[in-house]
């Protein structure tokens, strides 16, 4: 379509032209469009979006406080307290390493705050060059064009980096589709001495990439597709060889190097599956030299299914790192996650149909004729192409959140089809111009009416979705608050509740004040209110996360015993509601109050996956709708409680918004209306719980409220739970009959004798008499001293003195032993068997808990209980540690090693 054009200026050997002129136009548009979309959210407030961007905001600004050492050796203990949390390995340093240097470069003294807000609009925005870029390999300039205007207005992308998006897939994307670029640029280049330059460095920055969001593991699934391809539709493989080794030796050096992805990315499919292929590569490489063509053929396509065989036989054989569920999923969409915190996610929802026509429209008309285009052509390509488009939909169909990699493929296939659409409008009327001289004139007249009605056409018909129809447009698509500025609620408006809660906590609570929220708002407590929380949006301890879920939903005795037993002192409630009327609460005056509606994105709306996540039957709590509470919500549960909403009558709203009819009970399609009441009002004496604090839309009973309340914990009230809180279901506590035989651990402090559980816990219980029984704890230390809370021991690498405290907590016997939980409380004395992130990682390493830590339930298997000692493990817990910075791994380490040293450990018999 783009013709040479006229010369405007030289530089050496290069002509600049016209063409170039109208390219770099059309690129200054695409970018301007990114901005313009992208930063729709300003009209409700200059903020950070959603939750995760505040903790990547927080991980930055260690990094630029702290320097990136400190940053490797980060142990947050201000998150997932009491254990805390190792950043680096349980985040996407990429991002914030990426960040901190971006910051450093073109800060310009702005506050890193602003600096972050705008970051995914700027990155997102340039990621239209990177799209142009790669589809001009793949299809042309004038396809790379079409992409990237269609980048600059795809929603679904729009939607995971627009302003305050400081997560991880704007950065992501953007390495991910430069090392693609570099990756398809080099497998096409006819000289190596350019391909190689091009494949390593595509390689770093993919690595990169895996480092600054997980959903780049999708990456692999093309490449590694396309390896497979290739030598079919490609003789010479000698340069896409090289550059696959390349590509793939430098992918998985530049992951390693930070420690998420790390080894596991290795070990696990994606780096598995590029090896393989790549291994596979060079096989067909010398595989398809032998005998003709119909030998070349028959001798890929055995090669073909050898590894084909191979790499099912090696999945079956859980030969790999298991990925998580969420990864597996994205490849296996038929499999069910039966995980009530996987499904409550909405990022995790199942995309439907719909989806795809709203946000793709007739760009997915066009992705069809790509796609034949593709077949047709077979280079290699189109074939990538083809790979990428089909890959990226497939990914899709799990989770709303990949949409992301559906828009690259979509985009990519359309962008194609609609240039040689193009293409062939634009010349082939310019040919018949030239077949005949006394036709030329009236001929090209007839081509440009042709050319300016094609034009007016097709930017008439991508215009439609952009404007219509007005509520599902992609304009409206893109016309979303952030989080904190409508409180996550319903409504497009802006609020000040969140952070007005916020600056109060941090200027009156306790600096060492815990907090328990519902997870969704742990990174806003720990960032903005600089306060220490329990779980967050990391998710990383399910088995926590089910505690506050239980401590909700379980009756006020339950709830304020778990609340005490995680320690914390405040417990932050969010509800959201909408004034409907005025008129009389039922209160023995006929007082006129405000009355609500309840249920708009707060906790009120979240109550039926806390109930699945904490283990409840929800038919108990909710009406039919599975959504209206029943009386047994408001008087059995601590959350009921925790709402300072009362309430009333059901209400059916007419069309113009006015009653119509009443009801005392529930019926379907009414609505529920509530007044306010506190039911732990301020300062009253002898209650569990106490309202400190509600933000101003509820004080000020705005028409619509997003009512941040925070109670504080009263320590001490003695709460009576029936039965075990952490039980919703009746039942009995797992076989504690006491073994035969006991353990006499002889420490520098004393002997300590513990028995065992072998009903519940079989093969740790005989793990650690095995272990005992060849002298394997003998010489070793309590390496973790933690008061309050727990002592750790049974790393043979604390034996030797002169031994690297740096891997302390790192050794354990030469294999693993599987989990064996149970429903045994963690309570003072328990015998517990510590381990890695892997449930099946326990080895040789065990604790004995100080005090009730009732939050390690079901995550840690115990194996016994001190029946004789605990003064002795009091005085080891006594023992002075290293101490130091809170980021300093060897802070709970005894000072001096032998006060805290097992020197042998006995089996004898009771």
């Amino acid at each position: 379509m783009f013709q040479s054009g006229r010369t405007m200026f030289r530089a050496g050997g290069f002509e600049f032209t016209t063409r170039h002129l109208l390219i770099i136009a059309v690129l200054a548009l695409a970018f301007s469009i990114a901005v313009i979309m992208r930063s729709y959210p300003i009209k409700y407030g200059f903020y950070l979006n959603e939750f995760d961007p505040y903790f990547d905001y927080r991980a930055t600004k260690f990094i630029l406080d702290n320097g990136l050492d400190a940053y490797w050796r980060w142990h947050d203990d201000m998150s997932w307290y009491p254990e805390g949390r190792d950043i680096a390995a349980t985040s996407q340093s990429g991002l914030h390493v990426t960040a901190a240097i971006m910051y450093q470069i073109f800060g310009a003294g702005a506050p890193l705050m602003d600096f972050t807000i705008m970051f995914p609009v700027v990155i997102g925005s340039l990621t239209v060059i990177v799209v142009f870029a790669l589809v001009r390999v793949l299809g042309g300039t004038t396809a790379g064009l079409f992409a990237s205007l269609f980048f600059a207005f795809s929603p679904a992308i729009i939607l995971r980096g627009n302003l305050g998006w400081f997560k991880s897939e704007p950065l992501g994307l953007f390495f991910g589709l430069i090392a693609a670029y570099l990756f398809i640029s080099a497998i096409r280049h006819k000289e190596i001495k350019y391909a190689i330059p091009k494949a390593v460095l595509g390689g770093l920055i993919l690595g990169l990439a895996n480092a600054s969001w997980g959903g780049i593991q999708y990456f692999s699934i093309p490449i590694a597709l396309f390896f497979l391809a290739l030598p079919f539709f490609r003789r010479d493989l000698t340069i896409p060889m090289y550059v696959a080794i390349a590509f793939t030796v430098f992918t998985l050096v530049a992951a390693v190097g930070f420690p998420r992805p790390g080894m596991s990315f290795v070990t696990g499919l994606p780096g598995i599956a590029m090896v393989g292929t790549t291994v596979y590569l060079v096989a067909a490489n010398f595989v398809g030299r032998l005998g003709g063509e119909k030998a070349r053929t028959r001798n890929l396509s055995f090669l073909l299914i050898a590894f084909v065989a191979a790499g099912i036989g090696m999945i079956a054989a859980g030969a790999y790192d298991a990925p998580s569920f969420r990864y597996l999923n994205a490849v296996n969409p038929f499999i069910g996650s039966e995980n009530a915190l996987v499904e409550s996610v909405a990022e995790h929802l199942t995309p439907t149909i719909v989806d795809y026509f709203l946000d793709f429209s007739l760009l997915l008309m066009f992705a069809g004729l790509g796609i034949w285009l593709a077949f047709q052509k077979r280079s290699d390509a189109a074939v990538f192409a083809l790979i990428l488009g089909i890959t990226g939909v497939y990914v899709s169909a799990t989770f709303a959140r990949l949409l992301v990699f559906a828009s690259v493929g979509i985009i990519v296939l359309a962008s194609i089809g609609l240039a040689e659409i193009t293409r062939n409008v634009m010349e082939r009327k310019e040919a018949s111009a030239a077949k005949g001289k006394k036709k030329t004139d009236e001929v090209v007249a007839g081509t440009s009416s042709t050319k300016m009605i094609y034009v007016a056409t097709i930017i008439a018909l991508l215009l439609i979705p952009v404007f219509y129809p007005p509520y599902s447009s992609w304009i409206s698509a893109v016309d979303v608050p952030t989080a904190i500025a409508n409180g996550g609620s319903v409504f497009r408006t802006q609020t000040q509740d969140w952070n007005e809660a916020m600056n109060w906590i941090s200027e009156n609570t306790e600096e060492d004040a815990v907090i328990a929220a519902w997870w969704d708002y742990g990174y806003w407590i720990t960032t903005l209110g600089e306060r220490t929380t329990v779980a967050d949006n990391a998710t990383l301890n399910q088995t926590r996360i089910e505690s506050l879920a239980k401590m909700f939903i379980g009756d006020q005795e339950a709830g304020a015993k778990i609340a005490q037993d995680l320690d914390v002192d405040y417990v932050l409630v969010y509800v959201v509601g909408q004034k409907a009327l005025t008129g009389t609460a039922g209160n023995e005056t006929s007082t006129q109050v405000p009355l609500f509606t309840l249920g708009q994105g707060g906790d009120e709306s979240k109550k039926t996956w806390i109930m699945r996540i904490a283990g409840y039957d929800e038919t108990r709590y909710l009406e039919s709708d599975g959504f209206t509470p029943k009386s047994t919500f408001w008087q059995s549960t601590l959350l009921g409680k925790l709402i300072p909403y009362e309430p009333l009558n059901y209400v059916l709203f007419g069309p113009d918004g006015n009653i119509v009819n009443v009801s005392e009970t529930y019926q379907q399609g009414f609505s529920q209306l509530f007044s306010k009441n506190a039911k732990y009002p301020p300062g009253e004496q002898g209650l569990p719980f106490n309202l400190v604090y509600s933000s101003s839309s509820y004080i000020e009973d705005h028409d619509i409220v997003t009512g941040v309340h925070i109670y504080k914990v009263n320590h001490d009230y003695e709460p009576k739970p029936k039965g075990d809180p952490y039980t919703p279901n009746t039942g009995t506590l797992a076989d504690t009959t006491p073994g035969p035989q006991i353990a006499e651990l002889e420490t520098a402090q004393g002997t300590i004798k513990i028995e065992f559980y072998p009903n519940a816990a079989p093969r740790h219980v005989n793990n650690f008499i095995t272990l005992a029984n060849d002298g394997f704890y003998n010489g070793t230390v309590f390496h973790r001293i933690f008061p309050g809370f727990v002592i750790q021991g049974g790393d043979p690498q604390t034996r030797n003195a002169t031994s690297d405290r740096d891997t302390w907590g790192q050794g354990g016997p030469d294999y693993t032993v599987p989990a064996e939980f149970s429903d045994i409380p963690h309570v003072r004395g328990i015998v517990s068997m510590a381990r890695a992130s892997d449930p099946n990682s326990a080895g040789s390493q065990f604790f004995i808990v100080l005090e009730d830590s009732r939050f390690l339930d079901g995550q840690y298997t115990v194996f016994g209980r001190v029946i004789e000692g605990m003064d002795v493990v009091d005085k080891i817990a006594a023992l002075e540690t290293v101490g130091g910075a809170s980021d300093n791994p060897r802070r709970e380490q005894p000072l001096n090693p032998d006060d805290a040293r097992i020197i042998s450990v006995r089996i004898v018999d009771r």
